[in-house]
């Protein structure tokens, strides 16, 4: 995992902890639906945020190098 990566992980962890905070804030707003409450904007945060997340994370992998490779590798004859 390179440093890109990482910094969008660390990032994205964050973005999840302050939506875990919104949903608790939500739910303690209405304590009769507490759950549904919580549920209900809590994962409507955190579905786009972990889906992005894992996009950005595949986006950000280093590329191979093949065609440096075969011109530096000689082939056998």
């Amino acid at each position: 995992m390179n440093i890109r990566q990482r910094i969008t992980l660390i990032a994205v962890d964050v973005a999840i902890l302050a939506e875990l905070c919104v949903g608790m804030r939500a739910a303690s707003l209405d304590p009769d639906n507490f759950t549904a409450a919580f549920c209900k904007s809590f994962f409507m945060l955190f579905l786009p945020t972990l889906f992005s997340g894992i996009v950005l994370i595949r986006l950000l992998r280093d590329k191979p190098q093949t065609a440096q490779q075969q011109q530096t590798t000689p082939e056998a004859a």
